[in-house]
């Protein structure tokens, strides 16, 4: 049975790209742009990802939308998504994000989408899947 319905074809609805930043890549990221995390390593990170409740996966939510900077860290964040999904078998994706927690940060609307639709163009190309933003 598993078999079967991993080889089912997926959609993926009312996700928010920035809750799927993977702590390898956000610590990536961090590095990249010189922040601390209150973490020592890609495995303590992971375990956080047991969320108690929802206060503990916002926390971690907008600790890991902090080390999204630049237009690049945004195509990685979604291509590295679209990797997995269409690893997953997913043919479409409706994707939610949030401009506003990057532009109170100083992020410029500009970097966010062009990220987000470099990712998204090179999704479709690479692995036939269909993106929409929302």
């Amino acid at each position: 049975m598993e078999t079967f319905i991993d080889g089912l074809p997926k959609a993926e609805l009312h996700l928010h790209i920035e809750g799927t930043l993977e702590p390898e890549l956000l610590f990536q990221l961090a590095k990249k742009h010189g922040k601390n995390l209150r973490y020592e390593s890609v495995a303590e990170l992971r375990e956080a990802y047991r969320f108690e409740n929802l206060q503990s996966f916002l926390d971690l939510y907008y600790e890991g939308a902090a080390v999204l900077l630049e237009e690049q860290d945004f195509y990685d964040l979604a291509h590295a998504y679209f990797k997995r999904a269409h690893q997953e078998n997913v043919i479409h994706a409706e994707i939610f994000f949030d401009p506003q927690t990057h532009t109170r940060r100083g992020v410029p609307f500009k970097d966010v989408i062009m990220g987000l639709t470099r990712a998204k163009n090179d999704a479709e190309n690479e692995f036939g899947i269909s993106v929409y933003y929302i």
